[in-house]
């Protein structure tokens, strides 16, 4: 299980010391993880459960939850997004497009979720432009949510090409024509980025994801403040596989030669005596 420190909104609370934090845990798409949060927040503690509310425990708000899953959105750029809730597995299935009860739960409850795909700030300018001027014998259909946001729902197919054209990034080796024409995805941009929401998330449309943030223990969301004393993490990056220099020549340094005392030859030993022959 996961441990991530979430602070309270941005603006709306004063700095919590560490000990004063809440600790929460829930399931997050099959995951189980702990958060701590600043309890006193009142945006944070409306957004628990009545159940939760009346009866206590250790669930955790809905806007800290929204909070882990789009970390790269501010609050306000979370405006139109909710969450939805897998009873059978008791997990958080992801975040959706569409109005949200007090505690950040869809109001509709589906197997429907969202995912960022990978695309420019312009591109998402230049979607935000696009959805309305789509035609409706596209098969299209402009939805408008919360904060003033447009999203576009239709086939992949049309969505995919759509957005390719404006620049957004397919699957490697594979085109936009690939994606699965009778399956319908919504499309909306916000904060900068675009989304493509679906049973299966941007698969149909056969876009490639943006890397997806994670919160690393004890780093906290963009748009929130980390209480005050909170160290925050560092991350260092490890050494790597030493790279050889070019080869040195080492010089080599002669060594003298110390002359040792000479010594003399011994002589060569006399030749033996011959023995004289005896004469008759």
């Amino acid at each position: 299980m996961r441990f991530v420190i979430l602070a309270a909104v941005m603006g709306l609370a004063g700095p919590a010391a560490a000990q004063d934090l809440a600790q929460c845990a829930t399931s997050m798409r099959g995951e189980g993880i702990s958060f701590a949060y600043d309890a006193e927040n009142a945006a944070l503690k409306e957004s628990l459960t009545l159940r939760h509310k009346i009866a206590g425990g250790d669930a955790c708000p809905g806007l800290v939850v929204l909070r882990a899953f789009t970390p790269e959105l501010t609050d306000a750029d979370r405006a139109p997004f909710c969450l939805q809730w897998d009873r059978k597995a008791e997990t958080w299935l992801g975040y959706d497009l569409g109005p949200r009860d007090g505690a950040f739960v869809c109001k509709t409850a589906k197997k429907h979720f969202c995912q960022r795909v990978n695309a420019s700030k312009q591109v998402a300018g230049r979607w935000a432009g696009a959805a309305a001027n789509l035609a409706r014998d596209a098969g299209t259909e402009t939805l408008l949510h919360g904060a003033g946001v447009v999203s576009v729902k239709g086939p992949a197919t049309v969505i995919g090409e759509q957005l390719v054209g404006l620049g957004a990034t397919t699957v490697q080796g594979v085109g936009a024509g690939a994606a699965i024409g009778a399956v319908a995805v919504t499309a909306v941009a916000v904060g900068g980025a675009v989304y493509v929401c679906s049973d299966e998330g941007a698969k149909a449309t056969e876009l490639e994801l943006a890397p997806e943030p994670k919160l690393r223990p004890g780093e906290v969301a963009p748009g929130a403040n980390l209480p005050e004393g909170e160290a925050r993490i560092t991350v260092t990056p490890l050494p790597g596989p030493a790279v050889p220099g070019p080869a040195v020549p080492v010089p080599v340094v002669p060594v003298p030669v110390v002359p040792g005392p000479v010594v003399p030859k011994a002589p060569a030993p006399a030749p033996e005596p011959v023995p004289a022959t005896p004469t008759e």
